[in-house]
């Protein structure tokens, strides 16, 4: 295939049962010019055999490219390697594109000079339930990441609710850390730095199942523990470019609002008390080491209005103590207080 504008990398890891449903979104794409570069990364399931069907059939649009297994980030690599279009889109093997997704996201960046689009994500279970949140605060897109540092934390961890123009990847010479989880975060929030212009389509236009077992981001085990490198990554990577000062209150509220507010109500209530407690220290150890006198912060205050909530996800001995509360009342206390609040 020639030069398509968009290439859509498709990481796919023992994920038969959802494959051909995610190949099957891409190929109803009002946006033709596009290739699927399906990446299998040592499957050991039917996923390879389904993805040969697809390529016999639709050639002209699917590749297929085998490599052993070496995790979600080299897949990604190696999709990107091959990726002839301008623009680059990820989508995973389990997840779903409504048809328009590609179009509208090439419309945006091409419209208005874009480098970096975004697109809603729709979160969807076996049992058809959906969730989607709209932005609350679309003032923060039309800018770069030096002109609107808020962007840090409106624009989120995925990468599969990104189109990226090839050449601010290249330009940033970035590639998906291997052999680690949350590989997103670091590589996702170093490309923002590079874009000249973020975009937004405010649209649940990608589709993400949040329950299929397997998923690192379903596994509430050891492995949440590398959400801490991978923020280490990050930081190293904002002091190295000067931009840790100018910057810090967007970063503070990055790493407040994935390392803890946005744990309430998964991680911290899932997990075993063992692998929360060293997580919650390693945790309060990067803030302290980062970012000195954060509690007393205003970005604390913004967060956590609620200063009895302020108190807990602030101070370890404190968070660790109230996540042992028994689930219905932690439940209760955290609606209470306010830590669901999506707009925050």
């Amino acid at each position: 295939m020639s030069s398509p504008l968009v290439s859509v990398i498709v990481p796919v890891y023992n994920v038969a049962e959802y494959l051909g449903p995610c190949l099957d979104s891409l190929l109803a794409q009002t946006l033709d010019d596009l290739e699927v570069l399906v990446v299998d990364d040592g499957s050991t399931d039917d996923s390879h055999a389904i993805a040969e069907r697809y390529v016999t059939g639709h050639a002209d649009r699917i590749r297929l490219i085998t490599k052993p297994n070496g995790g979600l980030g080299d897949a990604r690599n190696t999709g990107i390697d091959a990726a002839a279009g301008r623009y680059l889109a990820f989508v995973d093997g389990d997840d779903l594109a409504e048809p328009e997704m590609l179009s509208r996201m090439v419309a945006r960046a091409v419209g208005t000079g874009a480098d970096f689009v975004i697109c809603g994500i729709e979160s969807f279970t076996a049992a058809g339930a959906v969730s989607y949140l709209p932005e609350p605060d679309m003032s923060v897109f039309g800018h770069s990441l030096s002109e609107e540092p808020r962007l840090l934390y409106r624009v989120d961890a995925s990468a599969c609710d990104k189109l990226i123009d090839r050449e601010l990847v290249e330009r940033s010479g970035i590639r998906f850390p291997v052999g680690v989880a949350f590989e997103d975060l670091p590589t996702v929030y170093r490309w923002l730095a590079f874009a000249k212009r973020v975009e937004k389509v405010d649209e649940p236009l990608y589709r993400y199942r949040r329950d299929r077992t397997g998923s690192i981001t379903g596994d509430k085990g050891e492995r949440y523990l590398e959400l801490i490198g991978a923020f280490s990554t990050l930081d190293d990577f904002f002091a190295d470019a000067g931009l840790s000062d100018t910057h810090r209150d967007a970063l503070l509220r990055l790493h407040l609002t994935h390392l803890v507010a946005g744990r309430y109500p998964d991680f911290f209530m899932l997990a075993s008390a063992e692998v929360r407690s060293a997580y919650i220290a390693g945790a309060i150890g990067l803030l302290e080491q980062r970012f000195p006198g954060w509690r007393v912060s205003p970005v604390c205050a913004a967060l956590w209005p609620s200063r009895a909530l302020r108190q807990v996800s602030t101070h370890g001995v404190l968070l660790r103590l109230f996540c042992r509360l028994p689930r219905r009342v932690y439940l209760a206390v955290l609606a209470r207080l306010g830590a669901f609040d999506p707009l925050r």
